[in-house]
């Protein structure tokens, strides 16, 4: 049984047969992922939901189909709050990141105003963006490039600016790295996208709701990101906000149920409508909302800043392992290698060891490895704090660093 936050949660690992019930020892490390557990409220929020309403949004005029459009409603100013966006009308909830962001990708390059243009993007980018792509210049002859980083993840603004063509119409870029944590100077590169006419897209899969983001002060026309990570969310939530300039180039690439326009197979469907076909995740939607809105209450904390410096400074201290990602100028996402034991070793050791829970790998990101020199390793072992991070998982995490550390290399 672990208790945070005043909360109980009870756990099952499978994988080695233990229960909670039996050990109280989890110490869960992997908030890049998804977040655990959820901010007090969030799970609150979705069983409340599911047990006195249940009903779908859009789909009625009775109380409780009303009470879910006033729910989803809601939901959308609190997202549009978070990022400081001009209205709940630019925000479109997805299932995950990756549905929003393939349907911001592959919606604008279906645009016949942008079908077979040149896209710039990095080589930081999760699969999620650098799949849309290929599968865009496979089917209808859309170009990209992805330009390269250092070896700590960082991306040099005019690199983007010297790739960029006369045909370039979309710059696409992760804000922060979901591997080495480095965060891009996406400020810069909104105003590069700018001057050359292209549309910059922002991946905040990894910021959202652990760094402050203003779409407008940040020239930002498309963000996509998870709900189920930094904003507290359950799995299976996701959001997209699309400035009003831009709206009518996302092109529907599915369509079913809307709730409007029924007596209709043709349409027009804007924007809003075809991401959102069909019933959405109102549980998770409720969940979202509750854990942004417990975000509102509580001020980022500098702890988890201070938490991750020292696991990093643990890692420095053994001359076996090596950090991967820059020193400063990152979120609480840590990734180290070792010479001679692989990645997915390393997690084993201490998930077995310590409890603690890590996770190992390429982390759905192809094109970075290479950079990083972390390929023969089979990527990196990858602990990442969150809002829900206790000290107890810190004082776990730098034991089994150690631990590492003292591997025959």
């Amino acid at each position: 049984m672990v208790s945070r936050f005043g909360i109980s949660y009870v756990t099952l690992h499978p994988k080695l047969g233990r229960s909670d019930l039996e050990s109280s020892a989890r110490y869960y490390l992997d908030h890049a992922a998804t977040s655990w557990p959820k901010p007090p409220g969030s799970l609150e929020a979705c069983i409340d939901f599911q047990i006195n309403n249940g009903a779908s949004s859009g789909r009625g005029v009775y109380h409780s189909a009303e009470a879910s459009s006033r729910l989803v409603l809601t939901a959308r100013q609190a997202v549009a709050r978070l990022i400081h966006a001009p209205s709940e009308r630019h925000i479109a909830f997805c299932n995950n990141g990756t549905h929003a962001l393939n349907a911001a990708i592959l919606g604008l390059l279906h645009s016949p105003t942008l079908r077979g243009c040149h896209v710039v993007t990095t080589a930081t980018e999760h699969n999620s963006v650098l799949r849309p792509l290929e599968l865009a210049h496979q089917t209808n002859g859309t170009t990209w490039t992805a330009v390269p980083c250092d070896d700590t993840g960082m991306v040099d603004p005019n690199r983007i600016l010297e790739a960029m063509t006369p045909g370039t119409r979309l710059v696409v870029v992760n804000h922060a790295s979901n591997v080495t944590g480095a965060i891009q100077d996406i400020r810069t590169l909104a105003g590069i996208a700018k001057s050359k006419n292209a549309i910059f897209v922002v991946d905040a899969a990894q910021s959202l709701g652990y760094l402050p983001i203003d779409v407008l002060e940040c020239g930002i026309q498309i963000l996509a990101a998870p709900g189920h990570k930094g904003a507290g969310g359950m799995l299976g939530t996701g959001i997209l906000y699309v400035d009003e300039h831009v709206q009518h180039l996302i092109e529907p690439i599915w369509i079913g149920g809307t709730g409007s326009q029924s007596d209709s197979i043709a349409g027009p469907f804007d924007w809003l409508s075809a991401v959102e076909s069909g019933n959405g995740n109102l549980p998770g939607i409720a969940s979202l909302k509750a854990g942004i809105e417990w975000l509102e209450k509580r001020p980022l904390s500098a702890q988890t800043d201070r938490w991750a410096l020292q696991m990093i400074e643990a890692i420095l201290e053994e001359p076996s392992l090596k950090l991967i990602g820059p020193l400063e100028n990152r979120l609480p996402v840590i990734s180290l290698i070792h010479p001679t034991s692989s990645c997915h070793e390393m997690a084993m050791i201490l998930d077995s060891a310590c409890h603690v829970e890590a996770r190992s790998g390429f982390h759905c990101a192809a094109l970075i490895h290479e950079f990083l020199g972390t390929q023969t390793a089979g990527g990196t072992l990858r602990l990442s704090l969150g809002h829900t991070t206790v000290e107890a998982d810190v004082e776990a995490a730098i034991e089994g660093i150690h631990m590492l550390g003292s591997l025959h290399p």
